[in-house]
């Protein structure tokens, strides 16, 4: 009977060493999970708040570049067109306009001068003993045709010089204008350089921040599925 005894004590030792040790490593699983699930918070907690320095960071960093500045640029370019910068010849109030005609520089004592040269050719015929004949009204005519001839080659020369200065002064005046346009445009070029400058910090600040906030959004995700598979390895 002893050892019968003996051995049911043994056996119920066993079993109670048994519950015991299971009963322990429930505990200690218990207390794992426990305690993996406060770090899963805290490291969570930690990732919010880096995200949060991140955020602070880079609304403090002191950027050049603004939102405004992004719109300022982006407008500029919009309204930039380079041909308003041409100075436009096919408008008709920048076409060159002369009305002048050789006329306009005969010479006004023409009448004047023709009968004097009539005048002395009679005088050098009747002294010829030409008189009124048929000889002395040609030499009149030829003398009146080559003064005529001689008055509107001036007034002929006199209207290409008078129009060639106008021509000139025309030509300064649009060489001016387009050089003002010119330095319009280089000061526009260089205006819409410098917002770009602007605008290219303010889009590299913002892609920096999000490709850094995504980084700790994805290290944070990563951290989690760790604890949470740790924790799954306890069941």
């Amino acid at each position: 009977m002893v050892p019968a005894l003996v051995a049911a004590g043994v056996a119920a030792a066993s079993l109670i060493n048994n519950q015991i040790n299971a009963s322990n490593e429930r505990q200690a699983r218990d207390n794992a999970r426990a305690q993996l699930s406060r770090q899963r918070e805290d490291a969570g907690y930690q990732y919010d708040q880096m995200m949060k320095g991140i955020g602070d960071y880079y609304d403090q960093r002191g950027s050049l570049g603004t939102a405004a500045d992004a719109e300022a640029y982006r407008k500029l370019v919009s309204g930039y067109n380079p041909e308003d910068y041409v100075y436009d010849l096919n408008d008709p109030d920048n076409k060159f306009k002369y009305t002048k005609t050789r006329d306009d520089f005969l010479n006004p004592y023409m009448k004047t001068i023709i009968g004097d040269e009539v005048a002395q050719v009679q005088h050098s015929a009747a002294g010829a003993g030409i008189g009124r004949g048929s000889g002395a009204a040609q030499a009149i005519a030829k003398a009146v045709a080559e003064k005529e001839n001689e008055l509107y080659k001036e007034a002929q020369q006199e209207f290409k010089d008078d129009r060639n200065f106008e021509y000139d002064k025309y030509s300064d005046y649009i060489r001016n204008m387009q050089e003002n346009l010119n330095q319009k445009r280089a000061a526009m070029d260089t205006k819409i350089s410098m917002q770009g400058n602007l605008a290219n910090d303010y889009y590299n600040v913002m892609d920096a921040r999000q490709a850094d906030l995504i980084k700790a959004q994805q290290d944070k995700m990563a951290t989690t599925s760790q604890y949470s598979t740790a924790m799954a390895g306890l069941y």
